[in-house]
């Protein structure tokens, strides 16, 4: 679907409202048509109480009418908003879930929380508010138009003449506004960018001191918007001074035309003072519609930005290859990040059923990549992964996830509590259960000693728990997942030898019968693996025990050797030096 179709879309979910403010708006003009016949029997002395008490009845029973009819369309405007904000969050939201990895890293988070947040909020806006009266004033001003010429031809040119010429220079002004609120959204979401990595990286910033130049460059941003802003409420509010004024000059012409035709006699008093009530009438109605115009550019500018990721092809969708446990094997494998250069080039390996594998080299090696294109979270751009025989490409996404599990150098935990993080493993997984994945994870003990226990809320990101723990939640959480593949990114990276130590013997517990795939930079963590991968500049350069590695790898032996070089690294002090001299 492109950004019209979704434009038009949106605008027929207030069909409903649109007859309701139809039935509203006859109802005013009856008013008006009716006050105009009460004017005209009284100035030709046809006015009798019979005709002051029916045709008052009918105003009321008319303003009644324009009331109940006005006040029912706006609830179903409002309902048609709500349910239509909820609608596209959840969808953008769900959208998000099913995209690959390089569409995040093409985008920043803060445009797309704008995104979630602004932009959908301007469809509410549009469907509650501004529709509503666009949809009012339109239908007004053209009953009244069609009235005006049945009345009197001449007086309706007057009138609509102005309105050609305000037309003509709305459409000039579309462009002046279309870039004005294209410099205003950017400014927007750069603003809203900056100002969440601003927010999430001030430890770091006070740590370097770069907090002042850092808030000095937000705070230019943010002047940047307001900028931006005061340009756009000026290239709007100015040049509409204009259009308003020559829409207006509608009703001068009008009186003066009218004041030319009476003493003729080809106008009537009660037609000139009904053509003058309706240009009124007809004058604010336009100027309200006018006011609005710009909203259609707004609403075009959010419906374009949502499209921008409802538009995106989704990767592994639901109704694909099923897959089951097995073999992972990747098939001359080749993979660059969008299009650039090749990360993997044409590696073929295979992770056994049931084995412990581990997956080494140097950083920028591609070992992280491997993992992302198991867990499908890219596309090979040559030669295939497959699980069970069957391509990961092929596969949907709840088959990836039910039978695949993934534990990360930082995992992310939550802002709620421990017990709520565990059980995201597992969908209606008891207390009892719970507690069991955290002493297999060894951590049970930890959780118990907090006030709160698992109820315990963890921060944002779990900032109340120590990057041990974090880990520790995690693997919980694996472990009540039960997966039958386990995905160790770097796992304890970085954690203290304590915590690594609680990390390594739950991963044991934890690998038990399972396929496990490590990824680490600390060999002496994955010397007991069946299978050891050693991967240099994308490709696969050797594979096979530690031992066999050791005496038949040059590049695996550097790397165990600087390895307990860095085990028996220690700070000196000068005199330690001056004494090896």
């Amino acid at each position: 679907m492109d950004t019209k179709a979704f434009v038009k879309q949106i605008k027929a979910r207030n069909r409903a409202s649109n007859a309701y403010v139809f039935v509203s708006v006859m109802s005013g003009v009856g008013t008006t048509l009716l006050t105009v016949l009460l004017v005209h029997l009284l100035f030709a002395g046809e006015l009798t109480r019979e005709r002051i008490w029916q045709i008052g009845a009918g105003i009321t029973v008319l303003q009644i009418s324009k009331a109940v009819f006005n006040a029912v369309g706006i609830r179903q405007a409002h309902r048609a908003a709500y349910k239509s904000l909820t609608d596209l969050r959840l969808g953008i939201i769900g959208h998000l879930k099913k995209l690959p990895l390089g569409f995040f890293q093409k985008r920043m988070a803060g445009d797309l929380a704008n995104i979630v947040s602004h932009d959908v909020e301007q469809i509410e806006v549009y469907l509650a508010h501004t529709q509503p009266e666009i949809i009012a004033t339109t239908l007004a001003a053209a009953v009244i138009a069609a009235l005006m010429l049945v009345v009197d031809w001449r007086l309706a040119l007057c009138l609509l003449v102005p309105v050609a010429v305000s037309l003509m220079l709305l459409a000039l002004l579309f462009k002046l506004w279309g870039g004005l609120l294209a410099r205003y959204n950017r400014a927007t979401k750069e603003m809203a960018e900056n100002l969440m990595e601003y927010t999430a990286t001030i430890p770091m910033l006070k740590a370097f001191s770069k907090s002042e130049r850092k808030g000095d460059a937000l705070i230019a941003y943010i002047k940047s918007y307001v900028k931006a802003m005061r340009r756009m409420i000026l290239g709007v509010s100015a040049p509409q001074g204009v259009v308003t004024t020559v829409l207006q000059s509608g009703v001068f012409l009008v009186i003066l035309c009218g004041i030319y035709l009476l003493p003729g006699g080809s106008l009537s008093v009660t037609r000139f003072i009904l053509c003058l009530v309706l240009s009124v009438a007809f004058a604010a109605a336009m100027l309200k519609y006018m006011s609005y115009e710009h909203a259609g550019i707004l609403l075009d500018r959010s419906a374009g930005n949502i499209m921008s990721v409802m538009g995106e092809e989704a990767v592994g969708e639901p109704g694909c290859a099923v897959l089951e446990n097995g073999d992972i094997v990747f098939e001359n494998v080749s993979f660059g990040y969008d299009g650039r250069e090749c990360v993997l080039k044409n590696v073929s390996v295979t992770f056994r059923k049931g084995e412990t594998a581990a997956i080494v080299g140097a950083s920028g090696s591609g070992k992280s990549t491997m993992a992302n294109l198991i867990m499908g979270f890219w596309k090979a751009d040559s030669g295939r992964v497959a699980i069970g025989g069957k391509s990961v490409a092929d596969a949907g996404e709840k088959d990836l996830t039910k039978i695949i599990s993934i534990v990360q150098q930082e995992s992310f935990l939550f802002n709620t509590s421990i017990a709520d993080n565990i059980a995201i493993g597992r969908q209606g997984a008891s207390r009892e259960d719970i507690a069991e994945a955290a002493k297999r994870a060894c951590i049970h003990d930890m959780i118990s000693g907090l006030p709160d226990g698992y109820d315990t809320v963890v921060g944002e990101g779990g900032a109340k728990l120590s990057g041990g723990e974090k880990q520790c939640v995690a693997i919980a959480r694996v472990m009540l997942k039960n997966a039958p593949v386990i995905i160790l990114d770097e796992a304890t990276a970085s954690v203290d030898p304590e915590s690594e130590h609680l990390i390594q013997e739950a991963i044991t517990n934890m690998s038990r019968g399972k396929t496990l795939i490590v990824i680490a930079h600390r060999l002496s963590a994955i010397r007991g693996a069946d299978q050891i991968i050693v991967m240099d500049g994308g490709g696969v350069t050797a594979s096979g025990k530690h031992e066999t590695l050791i005496e038949n790898c040059p590049l695996y032996a550097e790397m165990s050797a600087a390895q307990e070089a860095v085990d028996t690294w220690e700070i000196r002090s000068e005199s330690d030096h001056g004494e090896g001299v």
